[in-house]
């Protein structure tokens, strides 16, 4: 939002900064926060969601850069309506509609990044917390007698991954004013 609204050389280092992380694949990345911190639950949220702020940093700024120059913006300008003002009142609410949507399409990724991390022993250790990843590594050696002790993790990854990306394109469709008849 910063770099979006205040300043071109603030503007610049935020964006080299994100593009920088975006250099980076988000499960290498979300790998690397984890493997520094050490493996706990909290590690968890946290590599995935470090691994997933650019994606959001740069669609919220585009989308006020957008908004900046709208209408209801020149309007409040004179009125003498602060800059701050301007953009905490107007120009964040009216961008956060592609930035909602995107977050819907990138929990199945986070969900996909969650499980690999618990796959990868960086998850939760401890075991009476049930995660997917965990499970799946766990199964392995049990894989030709009981095969079922993988299947099921599998699939509530892949249906509930499924399932977020169907929500989210559901919003997309029905927030987009261009989609709409």
């Amino acid at each position: 939002m910063l770099g979006g609204r205040w300043g071109r050389q603030l503007d610049n280092v935020v964006m080299r900064v994100i593009d920088m992380m975006l250099a980076l694949p988000t499960l290498l990345l979300a790998v690397t926060v984890a493997a520094l911190v050490g493996p706990s639950l909290l590690t968890v949220m946290l590599a995935v969601g470090v691994a997933q702020v650019p994606i959001f940093a740069r669609l919220l700024r585009g989308a006020m850069i957008s908004q900046g120059g709208r209408d209801y913006v020149l309007a409040a300008r004179a009125l003498g309506v602060g800059e701050r003002r301007i953009a905490l009142t107007h120009i964040l609410p009216n961008s956060m509609g592609p930035v909602i949507v995107q977050s819907t399409l990138t929990l199945a990724t986070a969900i996909i990044d969650a499980a690999a991390l618990s796959y990868l022993g960086l998850g939760n250790p401890d075991p009476s917390f049930p995660e997917w990843g965990t499970m799946l590594a766990d199964a392995q050696r049990f894989l030709s007698s009981a095969p079922s002790l993988a299947v099921y993790p599998a699939l509530g990854i892949i249906v509930t991954a499924l399932g977020f990306t169907l929500l989210g394109e559901a919003m997309r469709e029905a927030l987009d004013p261009k989609l709409r008849k």
